[in-house]
């Protein structure tokens, strides 16, 4: 086995012949990212016959302009069943990253799950991490117990993710909670639409970042802007998906027209037959009953979407998403929302409308990438941990953040 630095075409040649997994921050791709962003990184290897059996992409992160702190998310991969491979690598890192006098610390965050989920119930934990674990600790990295909601350049210790196996789109509503189902089958009563946006599109443009900057003032965290959108579009290209759920007040009143038309119809023929005595009287008048309900119900929807085609327009844009197409997972990357369309849960349309891309396109999971290690009422992301979780799938929890200080590193507090 040798370590050495490999570049991104044999990175990206292993990763379209190899079926591991692996998240956004080790795609081959992110080194053109980092590079396109003026962020030095190397994807570190360890190769035997010329295969690679383990590799990073290792992130310099800048501090106090002389110096970097030298982190890998979600890496490295390999498979830590190899206990010579995982030892190997890890010693080789730290030879490696001891050379350069710049780099104050190393920050690894193998990607292997240490607990095991059912939802968000820990009932196991995984003994092979337990080993990496050792072979960390035993050469000098110290957990940081720390991640993505404390510090932005590390990984988020815990993701939600759905597990699409066996999963159709004739079954897939029957694979998520009731308050899922319930609410998709309302966004398609309440004549909500998906498309996909085109952030090169000024219109389309606008509207993305329109709903990420009002979701960025009202939960307070920084949302990422178009450039970094049109970045990562040209990098990615179609493996970026930017999505608008939205309604389209016209084509609403024409197809609910249509429907209450057809109940109309459907309610004149029943009257028919009850007055020829052709049909069950009880069953029928049940059943004329439900169709004047009906069409109250469909009327007063087109009275309201009038309302708000008068006050708002035409087109009601309620949410936009992005996802990221990363070997075997969707990843379902950021998202926004106009809150004064929140009764129309646009996010749940969009959601829906993917899970379904998803299952016609072979993606294993359905991820909805980072959540805090906090499940309780209180944690920051309590609301938006409840969406994921109404979706049927697990938390799975990763190793913790490790750091290896370096030279002045050891001595100079970082």
């Amino acid at each position: 086995m040798i370590f050495t630095e490999i570049s991104f075409e044999e990175l990206n040649n292993h990763q379209k012949t190899n079926n591991d997994r692996y998240f956004f921050s080790q795609t081959a791709l992110y080194k053109k990212l980092a590079d396109h962003n003026g962020l030095k990184s190397k994807i570190l290897a360890v190769k035997e016959n010329n295969e690679i059996l383990a590799y990073s992409i290792f992130l310099y992160f800048p501090y106090k302009k002389l110096f970097f702190k030298a982190t890998t998310q979600y890496g490295p991969i390999m498979d830590f069943n190899n206990e010579e491979l995982s030892k190997f690598y890890f010693e080789e890192v730290k030879k490696y990253f001891a050379k350069d006098m710049r780099v104050l610390a190393v920050r690894v965050n193998p990607f292997i799950n240490e607990k095991i989920f059912n939802d968000v119930e820990e009932i196991g934990e995984n003994s092979i991490a337990g080993n990496v674990h050792k072979k960390l600790t035993a050469i000098g990295f110290k957990p940081m117990n720390e991640d993505l909601f404390s510090n932005p350049t590390l990984a988020s210790r815990c993701v939600f993710s759905k597990d699409m196996t066996n999963i159709t789109e004739a079954n897939l509503l029957k694979n998520v909670s009731q308050i899922a189902r319930y609410t998709i089958n309302r966004t398609v009563k309440e004549g909500v639409l998906v498309r996909e946006l085109d952030i090169f599109n000024e219109e389309d443009a606008k509207i993305f970042d329109a709903i990420n900057r009002e979701t960025e003032k009202r939960i307070d965290f920084q949302v990422r802007d178009n450039e970094y959108f049109k970045n990562i579009k040209n990098i990615f290209g179609d493996n970026v998906k930017l999505l608008l759920s939205y309604i389209d007040c016209d084509l609403f009143i024409t197809k609910t027209t249509e429907t209450i038309n057809n109940l109309i119809a459907e309610k004149e023929d029943l009257a028919e037959k009850l007055n020829a005595g052709t049909v069950n009287q009880k069953k029928t008048i049940n059943k004329l009953k439900e169709l004047d309900e009906n069409i109250a119900i469909w009327q007063k929807k087109i009275e309201k979407i009038k309302e708000l085609k008068d006050s708002e327009g035409n087109i009601i844009n309620l949410s936009c998403a992005s996802f990221l197409e990363v070997g075997q997972d969707l990843i379902y990357f950021t998202s926004g929302a106009f809150q004064k369309y929140n009764r129309f849960e646009g996010p749940y349309a969009i959601t829906f409308h993917m899970m379904k891309y998803a299952i016609k396109n072979g993606f294993k999971y359905y991820n909805f990438f980072g959540t805090s290690s906090d499940f309780s009422e209180e944690a920051t992301d309590y609301k938006v941990l409840q969406f994921k979780r109404n979706f049927n799938g697990n938390v799975e929890w990763f190793m913790d953040n490790y750091e290896l200080r370096n030279n002045i590193g050891k001595i100079w507090k970082i």
